[in-house]
């Protein structure tokens, strides 16, 4: 009874053992699949977090290079500080310019002393002296033969003349659109064209070498006039007597 007892619990330890080394190799074997099956995860995410990598390396080389001075950085600031100067100089011109506009002399001096005779008029007036009706386009200046006759603004002047109606004339250009003309002179005036002169500079002397005015009843005269980009206007608009 005994043996076999024995025998009964010999072959199931036995049993259990085969089964105890079985359960040991079953975890070993799950251990080893779990490890690989890991690492094969592992290995497959490495690819997709590649690019990435690559993306962090570019974003710092796109950053170091931002950092780096531009190869051109001296020659581009060089040509902003000449556009600077250039723009300030030009400014410093424009300011000189406006200087000189603002005192630019536009008041007229006196061409002669004397009193006003016969004032500018575009509507025909009475001439005694030819017993007609006609315009004035200038102002008669009452004076004595042989007054100094002035320039009123610096000028050149552009014409000596003389005709059978207004007599002996200057005419001077002042270069800004404007022209005077000084008419009724003495022969001997003391300018000649193209010669530049200045305001208050004298450039002859009244006369009586008129026709068109000479048997007023005024008598003695200068007629002045005023031409603006070739008409005649108003020299009350520039001078008062």
């Amino acid at each position: 009874m005994d043996k076999k007892y024995s025998n009964k619990f010999s072959n199931f330890f036995k049993k259990e053992v085969f089964y105890v080394a079985l359960f040991f190799c079953l975890c070993i074997l799950a251990a080893v699949a779990i490890v690989t099956t890991k690492y094969s995860k592992q290995a497959k995410k490495l690819p997709s977090q590649q690019p990435s990598v690559v993306q962090n390396q570019s974003e710092k080389e796109t950053a170091k290079n931002t950092e780096q001075p531009y190869k051109d950085y001296d020659n581009a600031l060089q040509v902003k500080e000449k556009a600077k100067a250039k723009s300030s100089t030009a400014k410093k011109n424009n300011d000189k310019t406006a200087a000189v506009s603002k005192t630019t002399d536009t008041k007229f001096a006196k061409p002669v002393e004397g009193i006003l005779a016969r004032a500018y008029s575009e509507e025909p007036v009475f001439w005694k002296s030819t017993n007609s009706y006609r315009p004035n386009f200038g102002m008669d200046i009452k004076c004595e033969v042989g007054k100094p006759v002035f320039c009123v603004l610096d000028g050149k002047i552009e014409n000596v003349q003389s005709d059978s109606s207004d007599g002996v004339k200057v005419t001077v250009n002042h270069q800004n659109g404007l022209k005077t003309v000084y008419s009724n002179l003495d022969p001997k005036v003391i300018v000649k064209k193209d010669q530049v002169v200045k305001k208050g500079d004298k450039i002859g002397a009244v006369g009586k070498t008129t026709v068109r005015a000479l048997y007023e009843t005024y008598g003695d005269h200068l007629h002045f006039s005023v031409l603006k980009n070739g008409d005649f206007i108003n020299p009350s608009k520039y001078i008062k007597y």
